[in-house]
C-alpha cells in the first residue's frame, strides 16, 4: 500500500508541475519537443546489412510497458518464474553465432555482447536513466550515456542491473552488465576505429522448482515462501567479459561531406546513403561521425572473449540429481573458456542503385580463432580457420539478390559450412506503397554446441561424437506499412537435444518444422493495436516440443492532456499459447530438456497498464498478470516453476540532453 501511495504521489506531482508549463503540440509517434536526435548502430559482425543507423525510441510510449528485456510484442518466452533468470523461447528459430559455442545460452536478452552493443551518435551529450520496481522486491536500473568528445571522437556507456528476490524461496536473480564503447574517425575519413569493452555478471539462486505442483495448482498454500522447493543451497554464477577493436581503412574517392546543422529531425533516418564512395553526412559544423553504411574498405577485427561458469550446491544428496560422480558433500562445477579471434575483411562495390549504396557489392574475409577450454583439471586448446564471402546485386532498384558462403576448418567445429541466398522485391523500402517481398533459402551443416560434445561434472559426464546437424531453411516474408506476415520451413537432419534424463541425444531421421506468422501495428485515431501470432508444427513432437499457437495482442487508448504537456496511453496486453509438454530446466547444466510429466500452456496472461510522457520523462504503471487466480492456478510455463501472481510494477525513464 505504501508503494502504491508513493507511485500515485509521483504521478500527481508530475501532472501538477506540467500544468504550470506550456508545451508544443506533438503526436505520440513523433519526436517530443523536449528531446534531441540520438541515433545508434551495431558494428556488423560478418555480413553486411547488420549496421543500419536507427533512432532511439526515447519518447515513444507504445511498448514502453514491456520493461522485461525478455518480453515484447513478438518476444514470447517461457521463463523460470522470475525476471533475470533463464528462459526458453516458444518460437523455433535456430541461430548460429560465431565464436566458441559452448551451450544454447538461455539468457541472451540480458547480456551485452559484440552483436548488440550500441554505438551512439548524438549531437549533444545524452543521458538516459531508468528505474523500475515491483512485487517480489523486483528492481531494474539502467544508465545510458553518449557524448561527442571532439571532432571525430565519441564515447558511450550502457549499464544494466536486474535484481529480483522473487516470490519463492531461492529464486533470486542478480544480473549486472556494463558496456563501454568508443568511435574515432580521422579528419580525412580514411581511417576509423570502433572499440568496446563489456562485462556481464549473472548470479542466480537455483531452487530446482517446487516439489509438488499440486500445492500451487490447488492454491493449497497461498504463502509462496512456504512451498517446498527441490534445492536449498544451489547457485549459478555466470561471467562473460571481453573487448573488441574494429579498424577500418577506406579507399577510393575521398568522401563528399555535406554540412547541414539544421537537419536534426526525422529526416536523419534516411541519411547516410553511401554511393560511389561518397558519404552524405548531416551534422553540425565541426562534428564528425562514423558512417556505418559506407563501403569500400579493409577491416581488421580483434576480439577477446572470456567466460567463466560456476555451479555450486552444498547439498548434492537432495534427491534432485540423477547421479553423484565425485563429491557427495559439495558440488563445485566450474567451466572456463576464452577465445582470441582475428578477422580480415575486404568490402568493395561498383555502381549505385536505389535501395542500396552499390549496384554490386562484394565482401570476402577470413577469421582465425584460438580457444582454450578448461573443465576442472581438463584443458583443451583449439584452432579454427573460417573463410567466408558475400555478394549482392541490385538491378535498378527492382530486385536485390544476395548470397553467402562460409566454412570452418579446425576443432571443435571442424567441417562446419553454410550457404544462403536471399531475394528482396523491390530493392528499396517500399513499405508505404505496395510493400516488400523477401525470400531466402539456406543450408547449414553444424556441429552441436560443445556442451553436447563433452562435459564432466559432479552430476553429468559424457563425451560424444554426434557429427554434424544439417539445417535446411526456407523463408518467405511480406511487409507493408504496419503489417508483416511470413512462412518458414525447416528440415533438421541429425538434430541434437537433451533427452528426458538431461543427457545429449541425436534424433533419428529428419524433423520438419513449419511456421506461419503475422505481425500488425495499427493505429486508428486514439485506438492502437499491436499483435503477433504464430502457428507452428513439428513432425516429431516427441523430440522438438513447440506450442501449436502462440501470440500476444496489446490494445491501447492514447490521449494528450493539459495542452499536450502530458501524453497518456492506457491499455491491456494478452499473451497466450496452446498446451504442450514444455521442456524442463536443469540448473546444473543451465539448459532445458525433454519431459513428459507436465503439460503447460492454454492459459491467458493479461496485463493492464498506463504509460505517461511528461516532457523528458516517461512513466509506466503495470498490473502484471491481472487475471491471476480468476481461472484457476495452472499458470506454469516451465514445469515446476510457477509464474508470478498478480503484482503492481512502476517505472520511470528520464532523458537529459546537456
Amino acid at each position: 500500500m505504501r508503494r502504491f501511495t508513493l507511485i500515485l504521489t509521483i504521478i500527481l506531482l508530475s501532472i501538477r508541475g506540467i500544468m504550470a508549463q506550456e508545451a508544443a503540440a506533438d503526436k505520440e509517434d513523433q519526436q517530443s519537443p523536449d528531446t534531441a536526435s540520438v541515433f545508434f548502430f551495431h558494428a556488423d559482425q560478418r555480413w553486411p546489412g547488420e549496421s543500419a543507423l536507427k533512432r532511439t525510441a526515447d519518447t515513444l510510449l507504445t511498448g514502453f510497458q514491456f520493461y522485461d528485456p525478455a518480453e515484447g510484442t513478438d518476444l514470447l518466452n517461457a521463463v523460470n518464474g522470475n525476471i533475470g533468470l533463464a528462459y526458453k523461447t516458444l518460437i523455433f528459430n535456430p541461430r548460429r553465432s560465431s565464436g566458441f559455442r559452448f551451450s544454447p545460452y538461455n539468457f541472451d536478452a540480458y547480456i551485452l555482447n559484440n552483436a548488440n552493443i550500441r554505438y551512439y551518435r548524438s549531437f549533444a551529450p545524452y543521458t538516459n536513466i531508468a528505474y523500475s520496481f515491483g512485487k517480489g522486491k523486483e528492481q531494474l536500473f539502467s544508465v545510458t550515456h553518449s557524448q561527442h568528445l571532439a571532432r571525430g571522437l565519441s564515447f558511450g556507456v550502457d549499464l544494466r542491473i536486474i535484481n529480483s528476490v522473487g516470490l519463492y524461496n531461492r529464486q533470486k536473480s542478480d544480473n549486472s552488465s556494463l558496456a563501454l564503447q568508443g568511435q574515432f574517425v580521422t579528419d580525412n575519413e580514411r581511417y576509423a576505429v570502433l572499440a568496446n569493452y563489456r562485462n556481464n555478471r549473472f548470479k542466480w539462486r537455483e531452487n530446482g522448482g517446487i516439489v509438488y505442483d499440486s500445492v500451487f495448482t490447488t492454491n493449497y498454500e497461498a504463502d509462496r515462501k512456504r512451498i517446498a522447493t527441490w534445492l536449498s543451497n544451489a547457485d549459478n554464477l555466470i561471467k562473460e567479459s571481453g573487448f573488441q577493436i574494429n579498424q577500418f581503412y577506406y579507399f577510393g574517392r575521398n568522401p563528399r561531406l555535406i554540412e547541414n546543422p539544421d537537419a536534426v529531425s526525422d529526416t536523419l533516418l534516411n541519411m547516410i546513403k553511401a554511393d560511389t564512395g561518397s558519404q552524405i553526412r548531416t551534422a553540425p559544423p565541426g562534428k564528425l561521425f562514423f558512417n556505418p553504411e559506407r563501403t569500400n574498405f579493409f577491416r581488421h577485427t580483434f576480439t577477446y572473449t572470456r567466460n567463466a561458469l560456476l555451479y555450486t550446491d552444498a547439498n548434492p544428496r537432495s534427491g534432485f540429481y540423477p547421479e553423484i560422480y565425485a563429491d557427495s558433500v559439495s558440488t563445485f562445477d566450474s567451466v572456463f573458456f576464452h577465445e582470441f579471434t582475428n578477422e580480415l575483411i575486404f568490402e568493395g562495390g561498383v555502381g549505385k542503385a536505389r535501395g542500396s549504396g552499390k549496384a554490386v557489392l562484394l565482401r570476402a574475409g577470413i577469421e582465425h580463432a584460438f580457444s582454450t577450454y578448461k573443465n576442472d583439471t581438463i584443458i583443451r586448446r583449439f584452432n579454427r580457420l573460417t573463410p567466408f564471402a558475400y555478394i549482392s546485386a541490385n538491378t535498378f532498384g527492382i530486385a536485390k539478390a544476395e548470397g553467402k558462403i562460409w566454412f570452418s576448418n579446425g576443432a571443435p567445429f571442424n567441417g562446419e559450412k553454410g550457404i544462403a541466398a536471399m531475394l528482396t522485391l523491390p530493392a528499396f523500402d517500399n513499405s508505404t506503397s505496395w510493400g516488400n517481398l523477401y525470400a531466402s533459402l539456406a543450408l547449414d551443416a553444424l556441429q552441436p554446441e560443445y556442451l553436447y560434445q563433452f562435459h564432466t561434472s559432479n552430476h553429468f559426464r559424457w563425451e560424444n561424437s554426434f557429427g554434424q546437424q544439417t539445417i535446411l531453411s526456407g523463408k518467405v516474408m511480406y511487409k507493408r506499412k504496419y503489417f508483416q506476415t511470413g512462412f518458414n520451413f525447416y528440415n533438421l537432419d541429425g538434430w541434437v537435444y537433451f533427452n528426458e534424463n538431461a543427457h545429449p541425444a541425436r534424433a533419428d531421421g529428419s524433423i520438419t518444422i513449419s511456421q506461419l506468422y503475422g505481425l500488425a501495428d495499427i493505429t486508428l485515431g486514439s485506438i492502437g493495436l499491436q499483435a503477433f501470432a504464430i502457428w507452428q508444427n513439428a513432425s516429431k513432437s516427441d523430440i522438438l516440443r513447440l506450442p501449436d499457437l502462440a501470440g500476444r495482442a496489446t490494445a491501447t487508448y492514447s490521449v494528450a492532456l493539459f495542452k499536450r504537456a502530458l501524453y497518456l496511453q492506457t491499455g491491456l496486453s494478452l499473451m497466450f499459447n496452446t498446451a504442450f509438454y514444455a521442456d524442463a530446466y536443469m540448473p546444473a547444466l543451465r539448459s532445458y530438456y525433454l519431459q513428459n510429466r507436465v503439460e503447460t500452456g492454454n492459459y491467458p496472461y493479461v496485463d493492464g497498464f498506463v504509460n505517461l510522457r511528461v516532457k523528458r520523462a516517461r512513466l509506466f504503471l503495470v498490473m502484471k498478470h491481472l487475471n491471476s487466480g480468476l481461472s484457476g492456478y495452472n499458470y506454469i510455463m516451465v514445469p515446476s516453476y510457477p509464474m508470478p501472481d498478480r503484482g503492481l510494477r512502476f517505472g520511470v525513464s528520464w532523458n537529459f540532453f546537456d
